[in-house]
């Protein structure tokens, strides 16, 4: 008999895995669904629309909760109950819901990277980012079929999977699980380290970077459930299939549910600010984090921030050159009023001692006042987008970020008739 694949850990028999696999399954699944509400809640919260990397993670939890169904399929069949007190007719039954788990499996992460490339696809508009994102995706598709094909084709005929003592041959179970498993780390990988670089060269402050970094490093959890589950495959035992086979289903289950909850983190920001304002937790790192990754404005507001302090001291210069005392215009900015009387142009630059009449176009309180025109600096044209101040909703989403700063024109030109 063989001993405990999963020895030292209190609260289960060690003859007997099938309550571990049923808390561990349930658990994950659970707290994995939670996740995808919280990001709808997000989403209602900022009455943003559901896009196609929402829509691809509710797809990947419903695919979940089919193929944990199969994982308690194989449950009740006796899976994690040495093979010696399962009659063989359930091992059999097991083998065949394990082919179908397996498929379901695979399929299951690509709907999750996918969902996760499409986040990206939405936020970092630029087009050498589509351009890995349609890369690494179109690999995910290409892997996901083949692999398809190595589970369905592992023995031939198939049916020599359960039925050992038929003519045909098979290629190594454990070692397919063991290059399918390397291959979804190394996809893991490059998905999460693909948007830091381009975080690094937002115009946020540190404190902000390190935090929208740490929002996307969050989902590296999947990979160390992918690495954790790539040793576990080395415990399965043909000579004790139905007990051997548990720990790996149920670090199966956890690898899926890793995702989804990875896929998620970044975009429940304004849940957890919510909860933190309740909990009377002040603004943190990962708050700032969340801002930026699920509503992209907050950067624009910042960096327009920054550049109406910029066009404030330009303008005090020029007020103190036309003689004019600045006056405040809402809270947006300062602005001069411009008197009716002529304007004594002798201290002009051009020395020309010449009287203008000043234009009551570039008065504030003409056509609304001055107007703020944010526009990208981005070459794809994703982080643009401008808007007049008082105006109602911006051509962004409230997803984009702008990858190369944005720009405040501030130039205000008199022209004479």
């Amino acid at each position: 008999m063989a001993s405990s694949a999963l020895p030292g850990i209190p609260g289960y028999d060690p003859e007997n895995l099938q309550p571990w696999t049923v808390a561990v399954v349930v658990s994950v699944t659970g707290l994995s669904t939670v996740t995808v509400i919280l990001r709808l809640i997000s989403r209602y919260m900022k009455a943003h629309q559901l896009w196609w990397d929402d829509y691809m993670i509710i797809f990947s939890q419903l695919w979940n909760f089919i193929t944990v169904g199969f994982i308690f399929a194989m449950y009740a069949a006796g899976m994690g109950i040495h093979a010696d007190k399962v009659p063989l007719d359930q091992i059999v039954l097991m083998a065949k819901f394990l082919v179908v788990a397996e498929i379901l499996y695979v399929y299951n992460l690509v709907w999750t990277k996918l969902s996760i490339l499409l986040m990206y696809y939405r936020i970092f508009r630029f087009p050498f980012f589509k351009k890995m994102a349609y890369g690494i995706g179109a690999f995910v598709i290409a892997w996901v079929i083949t692999i398809m094909f190595v589970f369905i084709f592992i023995c031939v005929p198939v049916e020599k999977l359960w039925y050992p003592d038929l003519p045909g041959h098979c290629v190594d179970q454990v070692g397919t699980w063991i290059a399918n498993a390397a291959s979804t780390i190394a996809t893991d990988i490059a998905i999460l380290v693909m948007p830091i670089p381009q975080v690094w060269k937002l115009q946020l402050r540190q404190a902000q970077k390190i935090g929208v970094t740490i929002a996307f490093c969050l989902g590296f959890f999947v990979v160390f459930a992918s690495a954790y589950r790539f040793t576990v495959l080395f415990t399965y035992s043909a000579a004790d299939p139905s007990y051997t086979l548990a720990p790996t289903v149920g670090w199966t289950a956890i690898e899926m549910s890793a995702g989804i909850i990875s896929a998620n983190l970044p975009t429940i920001g304004p849940v957890m600010a919510m909860a933190g304002r309740k909990l009377g937790i002040k603004a943190s790192l990962l708050s700032s984090a969340t801002r930026g990754t699920g509503n992209g404005t907050s950067t624009n507001a910042s960096k327009l921030h920054l550049s109406s302090a910029n066009h404030k001291a330009t303008t005090s210069r020029s007020d103190a050159a036309l003689g004019q005392k600045p006056t405040k215009k809402g809270s947006t900015g300062t602005f001069y009023r411009l008197s009716d009387d002529a304007i004594d142009t002798n201290n002009s630059p051009n020395g020309s001692g010449e009287t203008a009449v000043a234009d009551a176009r570039l008065r504030p309180d003409d056509h609304g006042g001055y107007a703020y025109t944010v526009t990208g600096g981005g070459s794809g044209g994703g982080g643009g987008g401008g808007r007049k101040r008082g105006d109602g909703e911006s051509s962004l989403s409230g997803d984009e970020i702008p990858l190369h700063g944005i720009m405040v024109h501030k130039d205000f030109k008199q022209v004479a008739d």
